[in-house]
């Protein structure tokens, strides 16, 4: 991880800010309860603040799904408060799970898509050569 700020790094979730990108990168994996998906969330957000990132890569290939009142929180409070922070783009490596694609695709259809633009990749690494060209 070098030149990386880890703020949080467990099996199933990391997110890190690494400068050459420059970018906040959250990684998810499996299934979290309503609780820690959220304050996962806030680390990120703190993340974002933190290092003025208004880029970031959100692989979210391997996390199972994200509930009806998370989709609802994210789209009400969350990415609005993300956005504030100054986050403009953000790459979501697709998830493999379909019910979790159509969880994100319907959060990313509520999104204002002049303060966000979203694109999917299918791997980080296109995600990534995306953000660093990307203003």
């Amino acid at each position: 991880m070098d030149g990386q700020s880890l703020f949080h790094l467990a099996p199933e979730f990391s997110v890190c800010y690494e400068p050459e990108l420059p970018a906040i990168v959250m990684v998810w994996r499996g299934y979290h309860v309503s609780s820690a998906f959220r304050a996962q969330n806030e680390s990120v957000l703190a993340s974002l603040a933190a290092h003025r990132a208004s880029k970031m890569v959100c692989d979210i290939r391997h996390f199972l799904l994200i509930g009806a009142d998370d989709q609802a929180w994210l789209n009400g409070d969350w990415l609005p408060r993300a956005m504030d922070a100054g986050l403009r783009f953000a790459a979501i490596v697709t998830p493999l799970y379909f019910f979790n694609r159509v969880a994100v695709g319907e959060v990313v259809q509520r999104l204002d898509s002049k303060r966000l633009r979203v694109e999917y990749f299918e791997d980080q690494a296109p995600a990534r050569d995306w953000l660093r060209v990307v203003t």
